[in-house]
Order: C-alpha cells, then sequence, then structure tokens
C-alpha cells in the first residue's frame, strides 16, 4: 500500500472539513473516495480525446479504463458519435467476418445484404 499526500488551500480544507461533517467518514476515506473519483473522470476524459483524435474505440475504452460497451454508451451520453453515415446490421456483419477472417460469416453478411436491398 503507497501513502501519498496533498496540500489543500484554507479554503480547500475548510470544504473537505464540511463534507467530512456532513458525511461522517473519516478525512482519509473522503479524500480517497474524491482521488478516485477524479482518476476515473481524468481517465474517462482522456479516453473520449483518444477516441475524437482518431484512435478506435477498444484502444479508446482501454485509456479511459472501461469495457469497450460502457465507454461507447459514455460517448452516446455526451452526444459524440460513435458510427459516421449509415449502418445496417449487413454492414456491422461483414465488418465482424473480416476481422474474424470468417467466410461463412462473410456469405451470410453479403445474403443479408442481398435481402435488404
Amino acid at each position: 500500500m503507497h501513502t501519498k499526500s496533498i496540500r489543500l488551500t484554507d479554503e480547500e480544507a475548510i470544504e473537505l472539513e464540511k463534507l467530512v461533517a456532513v458525511t461522517g467518514e473519516v478525512e482519509a476515506k473522503t479524500l480517497k473516495r474524491a482521488a478516485l473519483r477524479g482518476l476515473q473522470e481524468l481517465r474517462l476524459e482522456q479516453g473520449i480525446l483518444a477516441f475524437l483524435r482518431g484512435q478506435g474505440s477498444a484502444e479508446a475504452a482501454e485509456v479511459a479504463g472501461l469495457p469497450r460497451a460502457l465507454f461507447l454508451q459514455s460517448l452516446i451520453d455526451r452526444g459524440i458519435t460513435v458510427l459516421q453515415g449509415p449502418s445496417t446490421l449487413a454492414m456491422e456483419l461483414e465488418s465482424l467476418a473480416n476481422e474474424l477472417g470468417s467466410e461463412p460469416l462473410q456469405r451470410a453478411a453479403r445474403s443479408l445484404a442481398n435481402h435488404e436491398t
């Protein structure tokens, strides 16, 4: 276990004291929760920036420290466009088939695409 210390201004220390008084928590526990929550927010912010700079959603989710599905939901919740242009099930299936190198899945995607048009 590691111990870290921080310096607070008088105003910040007063705010911390108020919060501790309201929650009834030990000051160290309150500071730890605040630090961990702040780190989580900073990671998410960096993950979003990575995604906006063109990194793939899986890599950006890793930066954010979230599973990809939760990261994508975070993007959607913030109004960030996840898909450019229209997407169909056939297109998504074909992309997955290509990524997996699955010929049967590629055939199924082509068949589905033919039925969609």
